[in-house]
């Protein structure tokens, strides 16, 4: 299961629209297994630096196979030391250490758990709500590539 082209288009169109919906002009961004960038797009009104963002929210949710809302909560109460150095590479490694990042993970044939990808998503306050439309946007990924319409 791999995201193709007409996929990612989908991916993001729907990212704008679900931004749009909440009143939110944003960018989303889908990157591959190995971070590197698939599409990006920002609404027309997004500030210029949110398709950074976004593409930097899903690099890190592509580097670490997981939600960057759930990894961002967790390393600001237990790991704060560790969030700083995951902080000090975000130049290095082009990712963006903020909600709204999820890895897009698929069931091979022997249950065993792959990522395919990630999602990022940039320009809703708070930030929680890139993370839902992320998060959304993953599950219905999944969902495509699991009925082989994906």
């Amino acid at each position: 299961m791999e995201l193709d082209h007409n996929l990612v288009d989908e991916i993001i169109r729907r990212g704008i629209e679900a931004g749009t919906a909440r009143k939110f002009e944003v960018a989303c961004a889908v990157v591959d297994e190995a971070g590197r960038t698939r599409g990006v797009i920002r609404h027309a009104r997004a500030l210029w630096v949110t398709p950074d963002f976004a593409l930097g929210k899903a690099r890190l949710a592509s580097a670490f196979r997981n939600n960057t809302g759930a990894m961002f909560a967790r390393l600001q109460k237990e790991r704060p030391l560790y969030g700083a150095t995951i902080a000090g590479l975000n130049g290095k490694n082009e990712w963006f250490l903020a909600e709204g990042g999820v890895a897009i993970k698929v069931k091979e044939a022997g249950g065993e758990e792959r990522c395919v990808g990630a999602i990022g998503v940039s320009g809703c306050f708070p930030a929680t709500i890139d993370q839902e439309i992320a998060d959304e946007l993953a599950e219905w990924t999944r969902q495509r590539l699991a009925s082989g319409k994906g």
